[in-house]
């Protein structure tokens, strides 16, 4: 029986187009109205990683708009990978950029002219205070903050380190707090053979970068390279000399703040190092690294797998009797304290890192390293008049009312604070002033060689020599040899990147910065993918057109247009979103392409590069292993389970464990992490403490902390690897086996184990593939485990390619290089898709 197609009347389906089409075009007028009414206003984009204060400063901006009604600040707390964060939004150009944010993590900045010059309005007057700006601030922070003579930062809070230790433990066995470094080390013996850990200090490759060992680092060096300040200060004739600044300069060592405010010249540093002046083998750097050593004998077993929760958690469980710290731990400790059982509190007190008594070649006494704690730094953009109400809120948040605000929520709310106010005029509760008390009067380091000119990828190759040497993977002459040769490698990049002339009677920084100017903020994209994402949208319209007149009639041609347009919009995002950030990462690993610098193609060098490249080379092999683990967890493991429970015979016992398998699903990636490090935490991880339960005490180990061990570890991660995914895929396959099959492989296999091998696995050749296939992809991508628990240490035992290129994109500003690996990766994951496809096949491939 035939059916009449129904009747469509060709006016209404025209119509409908057109009405659609209206209907398209007034959403878009309606959104470029609220657009412009909305850029009307002057928007001020706040982002920040001082929790603490978030509270206060809601209540403060809220106060602001209030009285700006034209004016919307926007407010962006950000907790996790800050520094990563603000380096994305600036690549996107000075739209994108926040109007203020913590300049501290970005401290090339400045140089490159990314930063508001604050010189002039810190001399004009607040309108919230009538006093000039400059009056309400601690102006001995801002004055160290100062680079070539230019004030970037406004401070909030200051910020300094201490030795923080358990008074109750110090009486009880008559301890007393050190007066030396000798007796330091004196005191770490005698606690350590009281059966206590001296000192709880985390030494995993994030803490080592930038956290307690890198002070450390940083404090020892400047006590053995602190007469080096008049060979490397600005000199007259220097484009920096400052005479009221640096012409009346004389060292005194006994005077801990004599260098503050002392111009170091760039180049003069370089030169230095250059000419062998500064070597990084002679006796003083030796002694730095000796006593550093020297005081790691009394950490805590097993430091260098530790990271600073958990050596904070030995301090407040009572099993260290110390734990360096910075101020901000005060705060930390009061709430702290406040929280634990009656019975688990202590008293504690702070006392700052005792001086080198008993050696020539250390010069004076261990200053600090602190300063700024939380610092507020203005993005320079193109309109000035948006600048002016930018600062304008900054004046406002720093006026004495307003930022005693911050503090009175922050402690009303028990969160610890940084340190000290850094605005006059803002007091604290008693017990805060009295705590703080130590941080003051001890002066700031002025020469910093954790690297050279804070240059993150020299601090970060520092970093994994330091851990391999605390480890004893490294001699201390292996060390420093090549200690040595980094420095002179970062002194090349910072060279090339800066242009540096090695004249330091003239100013390379402006011409850097012109250089950043011209080029425009955000314009050192891969503009070189724009046409090839041109020519796949000319083909979709070319495509489009050829099949809208292949359509014989008018009412077929009407239907297509209404879908053509419909399917507009999507195509446009994945151009916008997939295909254009592909295709510009793939032409930008054939360039050098640099932070501020525009693009420059180079063929092969960056793929040349990383055969050179001793990161690629561990890399690759932790990668290999990594990827061949893999592949055996996602398939071996899943499919005996499934096997186990698709044979039982109760249907109630398969749903109760095929629903078992399928929970650990709900539980975020990110919480079964943290799981794991707290398993195996050195000192109270579930895998060390069962061992000591059940006497295995020799067992124990470092587990993360011991580069043997590293790499092994992260395999074992997430044991009995019975991954749900996986399992469910198997069970469904085996599920959708034919009866027949299953009946005739009973009478024919004699045992199970040939059923499996003979009917199930070839009959699952499909779901192995697909299995496969995504776990190689998933291996060769991730780095987000690695980068949580190890970040690549200890040393380079746990590095592996993906990680390497978000360090070079994210860390060092080498976006070319990084998309070469990025390239490569690609490459690697299609090729073995491919190879899958070959020798995996199934009847129907």
């Amino acid at each position: 029986m035939f059916h009449r197609a129904p009747h469509v009347n060709p006016s209404k389906c025209g119509r409908d187009v057109v009405l659609t089409v209206s209907r398209l075009l007034m959403l878009l007028v309606l959104l470029t109205a609220v657009t412009t009414a909305e850029a009307r206003r002057h928007r001020i984009v706040v982002a920040t990683q001082m929790m603490m204060y978030k509270e206060g400063m809601e209540e403060v901006a809220a106060k602001y708009m209030e009285l700006h009604p034209d004016v919307e600040v926007e407010l962006i707390f950000i907790v996790l990978n800050y520094e990563t964060w603000v380096r994305t939004q600036f690549s996107g150009g000075e739209r994108m950029a926040p109007d203020i944010y913590n300049g501290n993590v970005t401290n090339t900045f400045g140089r490159m002219g990314r930063w508001v010059v604050l010189n002039d309005y810190l001399e004009a007057d607040n309108p919230y205070t009538g006093l000039p700006w400059r009056e309400t601030l601690e102006m001995n922070l801002v004055e160290k903050s100062k680079e070539t003579g230019r004030f970037y930062h406004i401070p909030l809070d200051f910020i300094e380190t201490g030795l923080f230790y358990n008074r109750d433990i110090f009486e009880k066995k008559g301890y007393e707090v050190p007066q030396s470094w000798e007796e330091m080390m004196e005191l770490g013996e005698r606690i350590r053979a009281d059966g206590l850990v001296p000192f709880a200090i985390p030494g995993i490759l994030r803490e080592v970068w930038s956290g307690q060992v890198g002070w450390m680092a940083r404090m020892l060096g400047d006590v053995y390279y602190r007469d080096l300040v008049p060979l490397v200060m600005a000199q007259p004739g220097d484009w920096d000399f400052d005479p009221s600044r640096d012409g009346n300069f004389v060292q005194d060592f006994s005077d801990p703040y004599d260098d503050m405010l002392v111009g170091i010249n760039q180049e003069r540093v370089h030169q230095a190092i250059l000419d062998g002046v500064i070597d990084f083998r002679d006796d003083r750097s030796r002694m730095i690294y000796t006593r550093l050593k020297e005081w790691s004998r009394h950490w805590q077993d097993g430091f260098l797998g530790t990271d600073t929760m958990a050596a904070h958690r030995l301090f407040l469980t009572q099993q260290a009797v110390m734990e360096f710290h910075h101020s901000g731990n005060v705060g930390f400790l009061f709430k702290e304290m406040e929280d634990l059982p009656e019975e688990d509190r202590f008293e504690w007190g702070v006392f700052p890192v005792p001086s080198i008594k008993d050696d020539p070649l250390a010069l004076g006494p261990m200053r600090g390293i602190g300063g700024i704690g939380s610092s507020l730094t203005v993005t320079r953009k193109s309109n000035t008049e948006h600048e002016r109400r930018v600062i304008d809120f900054l004046m406002f948040l720093t006026a004495p009312e307003n930022a005693r605000v911050l503090y009175d929520r922050a402690i009303e709310l028990r969160r610890p604070i940084v340190g000290p106010p850094a605005v006059k005029g803002v007091s604290l509760p008693q017990e805060f002033e009295e705590r703080f008390e130590v941080f003051f009067g001890r002066g700031y380091e002025k020469l910093n060689f954790r690297g050279l000119d804070d240059e993150q990828e020299s601090v970060y190759q520092w970093s994994v020599l330091l851990q391999d040497f605390l480890g004893d993977r490294l001699s201390l002459d292996d060390f420093l040899e090549e200690y040595q040769a980094l420095m002179l490698a970062a002194h090349e990049r910072i060279r090339a990147r800066q242009g540096l002339d090695m004249d330091p009677t003239t100013n390379d920084l402006e011409r850097q910065q012109a250089e950043a100017a011209a080029l425009g903020s955000g314009q050192a994209v891969a503009l070189t993918g724009i046409p090839i994402v041109l020519a796949v949208g000319l083909l979709f319209i070319g495509l489009m057109t050829f099949l809208y007149f292949q359509n014989p009639t008018g009412l077929m041609r009407r239907q297509a247009l209404t879908a053509y347009i419909m399917l507009t919009p999507t195509f446009l995002l994945l151009v916008g979103f997939m295909y254009y950030p592909a295709i510009a990462g793939l032409f930008a690993g054939f360039t050098e392409w640099e932070e501020g610098q525009r693009q420059r193609f180079i063929g092969l060098d960056n793929f040349t590069r990383m055969l050179s490249d001793p990161f690629m080379r561990v890399g690759a092999w932790n990668q290999f292993l990594l990827l061949v683990t893999g592949v055996l967890k996602a398939t071996i493991v899943p499919l005996i389970v499934a096997e186990l429970v698709f044979y039982l015979k109760s249907r109630k016992l398969q749903f109760f464990f095929r629903t078992g398998f399928l929970v650990p699903l709900v539980v975020p990636a990110m919480v079964a992490l943290l799981i794991w490090a707290f398993v195996y935490d050195p000192q109270t991880g579930v895998l060390n403490a069962t061992l000591r339960a059940v006497g295995l005490e020799s067992w124990q180990r470092s587990w993360l902390g011991e580069p043997n061990l590293a790499l092994p570890s992260i395999i074992f991660l997430g044991f009995p690897w019975i991954g749900a995914f996986g399992f469910l895929i198997y069970l469904v396959g085996l599920m959708n086996i034919p009866t027949s099959v299953i009946d005739a492989s009973r009478m024919e296999c004699r045992s199970t184990w040939q059923r499996i091998l003979y009917v199930d696995i070839p009959l699952l050749k499909g779901q192995t593939r697909l299995l496969i296939i995504l776990a190689m992809i998933g291996t060769l991508q991730d780095f987000q485990t690695i980068l949580i628990l190890t970040q690549g240490g200890p040393g380079t035992s746990t590095m592996i390619p993906a990680l390497h290129m978000f360090y070079g994109a994210f860390r060092f500003d080498h976006f070319g290089y990084a998309s070469a690996i990025g390239v490569v990766l690609f490459a690697v994951i299609l090729l073995l898709t491919m190879a899958c496809f070959k020798f995996l096949k199934t009847e129907e491939t």
